[in-house]
């Protein structure tokens, strides 16, 4: 399974908006939500507002086996909830979501993996030993 993270900035004066909203989703519109996560192929979500020195993140996962297929159907989706709720999204956000949705890449400007190959170890071994390496960036 898949995480999607989003993290946003809030807009000075919606943290209390943001909380009645999720109230809201998690109270009166609890099965409209669910059986949107469940055409959206979203098994989890989780919304966490992290005080900042100046201002508030909100941080949303979603575990979803597509995050590319789970973002078009949030996006693009016609059901009058799915509506809805991007409605209330894009007046607390203060942007359309499906602008932002249609490329959600960005520009990647570090990436790091565990699973390197044995010779790159092995090379980078020989170097730590070695006084002929470079080390420095340039």
């Amino acid at each position: 399974m898949a995480q999607l993270q989003i993290a946003y900035l809030l807009r000075p004066g919606t943290q209390e908006r943001w909380r009645r909203l999720c109230q809201e989703l998690a109270g009166p519109r609890l099965d409209q939500f669910e059986a949107s996560c469940r055409q959206a192929e979203i098994a989890q979500v989780q919304v966490r507002l992290v005080q900042l020195l100046h201002g508030e993140l909100m941080l949303i996962t979603l575990h979803t086996q597509e995050p590319q297929q789970t973002l078009q159907e949030l996006a693009t989706s016609r059901r009058p909830f799915d509506r809805w709720l991007r409605e209330q999204f894009q007046v607390l956000l203060g942007w359309n979501l499906h602008e932002v949705l249609a490329d959600p890449q960005g520009d990647m400007i570090f990436a790091w993996s565990a699973e390197r190959s044995e010779g790159e170890a092995e090379a980078s071994s020989a170097c730590d030993t070695s006084s002929a390496c470079d080390t420095s960036f340039s």
